[in-house]
């Protein structure tokens, strides 16, 4: 039985990299005015991608315990630098690059120990922070504002980012403890043959969200745009059958945990952005992370856990008063809980599986369709009440819906297989 420190450091540490691959940037590159979307070179979306080539290879070539601790605490040191007073236009990458190496690092550390106890730790942790990164993200831009007004500031001027700072030196305090103890678990780990295949996964999902990123990106800033900037965006339908086909590509039924990501990343793509204000509500949905986390490994049905995630992409079709409550509530309390459930009852797998996996939702965080210009915005007069939605609505959220249950039938797919094999 694997020490308790190794279970402190799962939590910590995968919270730790979920929140900076979930926000790498704190808004201060490339637009000062935080509208529109920044350069393909400087976006979160890049930055999160190259965390989790990152991770990936750190899980594909690390084998020893001894070593990916190491790892661990390099990574925190790095997000640490990141996190201090200051920053510079690609720090993103340095603070993504570290949480990468803690993500692919901890995964190693946690293969083949104590069943799927230990990963379903690290899924709480990870689900926790991909949906809470947001507020911890905007901390640091609104901890030196003035109260009641919204100060933009100067790239220099960015004060410490305190909850990164407080993450990073308690990862590196308890990989350290661990790295002395050696956490009274062999050092040797995760003994599976390496496969070309999960290489190949673990690269280009990635570099298939940067391409995409980058065709959003060309169709808002395009010459070619049609007048007033209006216009829309199909191509993130695309990664529906990617990634389910690279998740019926590897083997056995390792592809399950990468559909079940996949999954949570379309159902919180759905979910309403955060506004600046108290801790409660994060605070909920972490302890609700937890929980899920633990029943998915206690009564592991990844196919419920699948069908309440279309349940809640579905209550984004009410976009209206009174009605719209619904879905805040669906994103509030019960989204975490079934994230969290339907990735750890998907588990065990690979190591490189399952931290390209953990990474999926950041790197995936973009709409399978989207619309842009000023009528995205629009009516500008008040809304009337009610629950029909327009047209649009009932196309994107349809199309949410159906990339759910598709990645839900890959894994009843893969389910089926393993049985026959």
């Amino acid at each position: 039985m694997p020490s308790w420190i190794l279970y402190a450091l799962a939590a910590v540490g995968s919270f730790t990299a979920g929140t900076v691959l979930a926000a790498p940037s704190v808004d201060t590159c490339p637009l000062d005015t935080g509208f529109g979307f920044g350069a393909v070179e400087t976006s979160g979306i890049t930055a999160s991608a190259t965390g989790a080539l990152v991770a990936a290879s750190i899980a594909l070539w690390l084998r020893h315990r001894v070593g990916a601790l190491g790892a661990v605490v390099a990574g925190a040191a790095l997000v640490a630098v990141v996190a201090l007073p200051g920053a510079w236009r690609f720090d993103m990458y340095v603070s993504a690059v570290g949480a990468g190496l803690v993500l692919g690092a901890l995964v190693v550390c946690c293969a083949r120990t104590a069943g799927t106890r230990l990963p379903a730790v690290m899924t709480g942790g990870v689900v926790a922070a991909l949906l809470t990164a947001e507020p911890v993200a905007e901390y640091r831009e609104f901890a030196a504002s003035s109260p009641g007004s919204a100060v933009y500031l100067e790239v220099s001027a960015q004060p410490a980012n305190t909850v990164w700072t407080v993450l990073s030196a308690t990862v590196i305090a308890v990989a350290t403890a661990a790295l002395v103890m050696r956490a009274g678990a062999p050092d040797s780990v995760d003994e599976r043959r390496w496969d070309v295949r999960e290489t190949v996964v673990g690269i280009g999902l990635p570099l298939v969200a940067v391409v995409l990123y980058r065709s959003l990106h060309s169709a808002v800033w395009s010459p070619d745009a049609s007048p007033g900037g209006n216009g829309r965006w199909l191509w993130g339908i695309v990664a529906v059958p990617l990634v389910i086909g690279a998740a019926l590509w590897l083997r056995e039924r390792s592809g399950a945990v990468l559909l079940a990501a996949f999954a949570v990343a379309v159902a919180a793509g759905t979910a309403p952005s955060w506004i600046p204000g108290g801790w409660f509500l994060p605070a909920v949905m972490v302890v609700l992370a937890a929980v899920g986390a633990w029943l998915g490994r206690r009564a592991p049905r990844p196919m419920a856990g699948v069908g309440v995630l279309a349940f809640v992409t579905i209550t984004a079709i009410f976009t209206r008063a009174p009605w719209d409550n619904v879905h805040l509530l669906a994103t509030f309390f019960v989204l975490p809980v079934a994230a969290a459930y339907t990735i750890s009852a998907a588990l065990p797998s690979t190591s490189a599986v399952t931290a390209a996996s953990f990474s999926l939702p950041a790197v995936m965080a973009l709409p399978l369709l989207t619309r842009f210009g000023w009528t995205a915005y629009t009516p500008l007069t008040d809304s009337p009440s009610g629950w029909t939605p327009d047209s649009w609505t009932v196309l994107t959220t349809g199309v949410s819906v159906a990339g759910v249950l598709a990645a839900g039938a890959a894994m009843w797919w893969i389910g089926r297989r393993s049985e026959v094999l």
